[in-house]
């Protein structure tokens, strides 16, 4: 969806409750509808249809225009493709086009995104509107996206903790104003929230219940918050005190991305492996205090988790990927480019642990050569993407080994690395499919 102006928010009127369309004398319906009908548009006997602006006033007849012929569901049904900006536009063209905005099931979800935007203000009036029909909360509205929407700050998180109480998703990545004590209400007060992203919101420092909330232990949450997704990338502000308390707080959390959150330690790892055994997903990219330590901790999960990112985590060694994989051995997806002191003996810990494992990324993993890629593509046949970018000791041989036995590599990152012509004419001819990103221009 689009972004809403404030410009646009204010030219919605707040009209009065939507009624149909009476025929006037001398008028006929323009067809007939064998399915449901919102409103009625009528025909004069000379083409002409009559004019009903935004305020209900009959002004003067206009010519029938094909979009006029269509009925209301079809014209709703078209409005649900159109972004929340073009809605709020729609709603301005007249009466039957503001009725037709409208219809509740348009409104599942808003989705804004502009830096200029004073998005407070347009959730304010959009939340109003919504709520006209029920008791000052917007029960049909599902999700909320605003990444981007730069004047976000808590007085719109407050409005919609107060009127989104079926909220499910929101994304306010990038909304660099909010603070701990709006979210603590969205969450206190939206209990089916599952997925929130506070991507680059650096005053996020922790999420937990409101103390009101916590002491009515309300049935809803168990003194428990409800969400499966979380993303708190670049949240810097975030230290291993307050992962505590989310941790403890979120236990039901799959998939956790704390990339670039650089004061978090082993400790704060350890108490996420500690808390949320559903985690199937899982990054501390960037994260530079991580080590072994805290990877030996996430082997708590088992075989529950999925997919791991440790980017440039420089302290990981073989010694932690040989425990990781030990446990969590249904492994699909495993980032440890950067991670410097990882071998051979590293990869091939994970190879014949891990077998089932559909993408590797150890580029800059500048102590693996062609013998820890023997071993991966004589054991994780079924391996569909491969970065060994900046991989400086492997040669053609591990490159072919690869393309001959995981037949079905859709993609192959070699570049900086040192590999011939006749090594890349090799994997196009065996892996059809593959797309390979190189930086030697003799490649074609």
């Amino acid at each position: 969806m689009g972004a809403c102006t404030a410009k646009e928010t204010e030219m919605i009127p707040p009209y009065p409750p939507r009624k149909l369309y009476q025929p006037r004398n001398g008028l006929k319906p323009a067809i007939s509808h064998s399915h449901k009908v919102y409103a009625s548009v009528h025909v004069n006997s000379d083409g002409t249809i009559p004019y009903t602006d935004k305020n209900g006033k009959l002004g003067k007849d206009r010519r029938l225009s094909p979009f006029d012929l269509l009925s209301d569901d079809l014209v709703v049904k078209i409005f649900s493709y159109l972004p929340t900006d073009q809605l709020c536009k729609c709603a301005c063209v007249d009466r039957r086009w503001y009725d037709l905005s409208w219809e509740p099931h348009l409104w599942t979800h808003i989705e804004m995104s502009n830096e200029n935007l004073d998005i407070d203000r347009a959730l304010r009036i959009l939340t109003w509107r919504l709520s006209r029909e029920t008791p000052n909360v917007c029960l049909m509205l599902e999700k909320i996206r605003l990444s981007g929407c730069e004047k976000l700050t808590n007085k719109g998180l407050h409005v919609i903790a107060k009127r989104c109480p079926e909220l499910t998703t929101l994304e306010v990545a990038g909304c660099y104003n909010i603070t701990n004590e709006a979210l603590y209400e969205v969450v206190s007060r939206c209990p089916n929230l599952q997925h929130l992203d506070i991507t680059g919101c650096p005053c996020i420092t922790c999420i937990a219940l409101t103390p009101e909330a916590t002491m009515r232990a309300c049935p809803l949450h168990g003194k428990q918050i409800s969400l499966q997704y979380l993303d708190m990338t670049d949240c810097y502000g975030l230290e291993d005190a307050g992962l505590r308390v989310i941790a403890n707080n979120c236990r039901e959390l799959t998939r956790f991305y704390l990339r670039r959150c650089v004061r978090i330690t082993d400790v704060g790892v350890q108490y996420v492996a500690n808390n949320c055994s559903m985690l199937k997903e899982f990054s501390v990219s960037d994260c530079r205090r991580v080590t072994d330590f805290g990877i030996r901790e996430l082997a708590k999960l088992g075989a529950q988790l999925r997919y791991l990112s440790v980017v440039h985590c420089d302290q990981v060694t073989d010694v932690g990927i040989k425990t990781l994989t030990k446990y969590c051995n249904k492994l699909r997806y495993l980032n440890i480019r950067g991670c410097e002191l990882v071998t051979d003996t590293g990869v091939e810990y994970l190879a014949r642990q891990c077998n089932k494992l559909r993408s590797l990324d150890i580029g800059k993993c500048t102590l693996v050569t062609d013998r820890g890629l023997e071993v991966l593509a004589l054991n994780c046949p079924l391996l569909k993407k491969l970065s060994l970018k900046s991989c400086e000791r492997i040669t053609d041989r591990g490159v072919q080994m690869i393309a001959a036995n995981c037949t079905d590599l859709q993609m192959l990152n070699i570049q900086d690395c040192k590999i011939s012509t006749e090594a890349y004419r090799f994997v196009k001819r065996h892996c059809k499919r593959c797309i390979i990103e190189h930086t030697n221009p003799g490649f074609c």
